[in-house]
């Protein structure tokens, strides 16, 4: 089935072509159709069906044209999903022409010879799009599409006049017609005529253009339909002037880069300067080389390359010259001399200049095509930013490939059935290549070299950190010389700083990390790191943190070993325990402290704010199983299972369970290596309370029964309560009736260590066990009085606990409004001690109560609240459940 646009709506099936009627259901088609594949609001359906006057009952009407657009056009084809808020039409991008119009448009732009695609594309047309169709949104459409096919057909012309003129001259006419003052329309036509042998009527066409644009808008043509004009003079008149065509070929298999080849086609038109810059291996001259390969038509006199990695103007200046006709002995001496001559040559004429693996500025702009008409490309791992500044140069900034873009250069040269033979290795070879191009083509060159190797082969090698697998004989593509070259260029104290960097074992990192990893100040550190942006070895985040690619990372973490690299980790591990630490007193001062030993010299401790404090932990937290890991490996226990010790409470607050389990795993083993009873009792606690949360009631016991055991002796009854606080949960699963006994033991313990604060939350916790019990009264005093402790001693995290016992109480009781008004005082409280996972599990409860006595916007607010909460903490399957819940409300309603 194919549903047509492009002309009248209709409907292709089986080589039979129906047209959709009345004009009300052909309407309602393309409305969805021209989003086929996504949810458009009803909202959306009724302002393109009916216009800005939606009539009464319309909404009634639309589910009628929806039920006719089901059975009577789509058939068993596909079919229309009401989705919350609005329909979706179920069919492939493919059955919709015009979404095959564009997605063949953007294909042809990575492809050395695009002319057939474009003409697949352009066949796609029938007439005008919708045609019949009355209303406001089908003529915006139709103004809209008129100009995509112009572009495309511009596209397509430009690149099929050289091979067939005749054809462009036919095609382009009637749209010159149509178009009078568009300039690039009136050029393509002008170089059709010319090239079909009339060149003649190319002049006249040339005049009439020229007439026109003088008499509607009082202006010269611009430098594009001039310097086509130029052209065919300097053919009808001067002698044949050699072309120079220098450029490297098309990469066969390119993929992706389908923004920046647009920016390159909109640079082409206006001339001037294209940068492309960014780091090694990200495909900067592939990149130039393919769309320069598709540029003969607009740049008709000459193409000239070269490589800048080992040369400079002095030497390539003369081989330019000569390239544009000027004999050996007519080269002037000097590079002033040599420059002016060049600019000179160049004026008048269309002519790519790709100057390649740029070093610097100066290197460039003696070899600079100013004229206009002219466009020079320069590709540089370095930033050679001031290029914008003094030439106006566009900048084209290259990072690794989108991984759509990833798969799509596997598949161009592996060939599709054989990744999706092997979907789970396809998947590990783009990410342990980083998504950078330079490793995929290697590991791409390598497969297609043998056929008969598995991809789980390839991928397996690729699992460590390390730059084996992109080993090649060639030193140009190999990926450790492509990152030495840039790594060679830098100055020694900046170097020093990129290889202590791979002593990171996460992709970003702050720049006190980074100056602790190299022993120095930040100051300093600032400094080397804008040497290493420019460079393109590090990336910035807008955050101010260090972006390094697992690749590069591998290469730097090579530079270093032996007792440097011990150091620098151990002042790693130093800088975040000491740092996570400083924001547990800030973020939570009533947590109890660890007692650790003074940092290694040239450790820099974060300055931290109660504000900065929760970013770093925020910012840190991903990093977190990589440094733990790290720490065992180098035989550092101790930072080990304390550095996850200082993240359990910012873990536990975010919701982020299994994330306690895979850190905690580690550093309880590490405790264990330490034969630290205390430290195995933490970890232990932390492990039981994730399980508990994550409702393995049996697995949350077993570790807490271990972490009582382990307190034997130790004589820290403060310690001890918390375990026992925290197993009362699952214990009234798993050992019903020993619920409210813990909080009790758990309060008495509290009692013996003089903490109030730990015994108002016992207090609380003995409330909700007996309020669960149906002990209403007791309940009800027992969390009163524990919210007032906990208001006096400032602990509004515990407070909010204790208002949301105090509201669950009142729910049970029937008293709704004290209920409400208790729930909606806890999350207050919870939001604003960072507690958002257990401020989102009051929410549901609070939007319970409020459904429950028939305030369903108010309830209905307070789960999407809910579930925005989870979506930050990341508990996508809580924010999905809460969702459904959202969604069969609307529909009950």
């Amino acid at each position: 089935m194919l549903i047509r646009l492009l002309g009248p709506v209709e409907v292709e099936r089986g080589g039979l072509v129906r047209p959709v009627r009345p004009p009300q259901v052909a309407l309602a088609l393309a409305a969805l159709a021209w989003e086929a594949g996504r949810v458009v609001p009803v909202d959306a359906l009724l302002g393109r069906v009916w216009g800005e006057q939606v009539p009464p009952g319309a909404r009634r009407t639309l589910q009628t044209l929806i039920t006719r657009i089901r059975h009577e056009v789509l058939a068993d084809d596909g079919t229309v999903i009401g989705r919350l808020g609005g329909y979706l039409l179920d069919v492939a991008e493919s059955a919709v022409d015009l979404l095959r119009f564009r997605e063949l448009a953007e294909r042809a732009r990575g492809e050395p010879d695009p002319a057939s695609t474009l003409t697949e594309a352009l066949r796609l047309w029938q007439g005008d799009p919708m045609c019949g169709l009355p209303g406001e949104w089908p003529d915006r459409v139709r103004q809209r599409l008129r100009d995509e096919r112009k572009e495309t057909l511009l596209r397509w012309a430009r690149v099929s006049t050289e091979r067939d003129a005749g054809a462009v001259v036919a095609a382009v006419t009637p749209l010159v017609a149509e178009y009078p003052l568009d300039e690039p329309l009136a050029a393509v036509l002008v170089a059709a005529l010319h090239a079909n042998g009339r060149t003649a009527e190319a002049l006249a066409a040339f005049a009439r253009v020229r007439r026109t644009l003088v008499d509607e808008l009082g202006v010269e043509p611009g430098s594009v339909l001039r310097q086509t004009h130029q052209v065919i003079l300097r053919a009808d008149h001067a002698p044949a002037e050699p072309v120079p065509s220098q450029l490297p070929g098309a990469l066969r298999g390119f993929a992706g880069r389908t923004a920046e080849l647009t920016k390159l086609d909109s640079l082409a038109g206006s001339g001037g300067v294209g940068l492309i810059s960014g780091p090694p291996g990200a495909g900067k001259s592939t990149l130039a080389a393919q769309w320069a390969a598709g540029q003969a038509a607009r740049f008709p006199d000459g193409r000239l390359h070269a490589d800048l990695s080992s040369a400079d103007p002095g030497a390539v200046l003369p081989q330019f010259l000569g390239a544009l006709g000027v004999p050996p002995d007519r080269v002037p001496a000097g590079l002033a001399a040599q420059t002016g001559l060049y600019r000179s040559i160049l004026s008048g004429r269309r002519v790519l200049v790709m100057l390649d693996d740029a070093r610097s500025e100066e290197q460039v702009r003696p070899l600079l095509a100013v004229a206009p008409g002219c466009l020079t490309l320069v590709t540089s791992r370095l930033d050679l930013s001031s290029l914008t500044v003094t030439t106006g140069a566009e900048l084209i900034r290259l990072d690794v490939l989108p991984e759509g873009d990833a798969y799509q250069l596997l598949a161009a040269r592996l060939g599709m059935a054989r990744l999706a033979a092997e979907p789970t290795a396809t998947s590990q070879i783009v990410q342990r290549c980083g998504r950078l191009p330079l490793a995929l083509a290697i590991v791409a060159a390598r497969l297609a070299a043998h056929p008969d190797l598995p991809l789980s082969d390839v991928a397996s090698q690729t699992a460590d950190a390390n730059l084996e697998p992109f080993r090649h004989s060639d030193p140009t593509v190999d990926l450790r010389g492509v990152f030495g070259r840039s790594y060679r260029d830098l100055s020694t104290p900046v170097a020093r700083l990129f290889r202590h960097l791979g002593c990171h074992p996460g992709p970003h990192l702050s720049l006190a990390a980074a100056a602790s990893l190299a022993a120095t100040t930040v100051d300093r550190t600032r400094v080397g790191v804008l040497e290493l942006d420019r460079a393109n070895l590090v990336g910035l985040r807008p955050s101010g943190r260090l972006q390094l690619h697992s690749l590069l990372r591998a290469y730097a973490a090579e530079q270093i070993r032996g007792p440097e690299r011990r150091a620098a980790l151990r002042r790693l591990l130093d800088h975040t325990l000491h740092t996570a630490c400083a924001a547990n007193a800030l973020c939570y001062p009533h947590r109890d402290r660890l007692k650790i030993p003074a940092p290694a010299r040239g450790t820099v401790i974060e300055p931290l704010t109660p504000g900065s404090a929760l970013q770093w932990y925020a910012d840190e937290a991903a990093l977190l199983p990589g440094l733990v890991s790290a720490a065992t490996e180098a035989g550092q226990d101790r930072h080990a299972w304390q550095i996850a010790w200082a993240f359990a409470e910012f873990l536990q607050r975010r919701g982020q369970w299994e994330e306690i389990l895979r850190v905690h795993a580690v550093a309880v083993a590490a405790a264990e290596r330490l034969a630290d009873r205390l430290a195995q009792a933490r970890c232990h606690n932390s492990i039981a309370r994730a399980y508990a949360k994550l409702g393995r009631d049996h697995e949350a016991v077993q570790h807490f029964d271990r972490a009582v055991e382990l307190h034997r002796d130790l004589d820290e009854p403060a310690l001890l309560a918390h375990v026992y606080l925290g197993a009362s949960g699952p214990m009234s699963r798993v050992r019903p009736g020993e619920q409210i006994k813990q909080a009790v033991r758990a309060g008495e313990l509290f009692q013996r260590a003089g903490d109030e604060l730990g015994e108002a939350r016992a207090l609380n916790t003995a409330g909700w066990w007996r309020a669960e019990a149906g002990q209403y009264e007791q309940a009800l005093a027992d969390c009163g009085r524990a919210q007032r402790i906990l208001a006096e001693l400032g602990f509004a995290q515990g407070e909010g606990h204790a208002w949301d016992s105090i509201a669950y109480i009142h729910h049970r009781l029937g008293e709704y409004a004290a209920a409400v008004a208790g729930y909606e005082r806890a999350a207050e409280l919870l939001h604003g001690s960072d507690d958002l996972h257990a401020a989102a599990e009051t929410l549901v409860r609070l939007g319970r109560t409020q459904l429950s006595v028939g305030d369903t916007a108010a309830g209905l607010d307070a789960w999407k609240q809910a579930a925005e909460y989870y979506e930050v903490v990341g508990d996508t399957r809580a924010a999905t459940g809460v969702r459904e819940r959202i969604a069969a409300q609307y529909i009950d309603r």
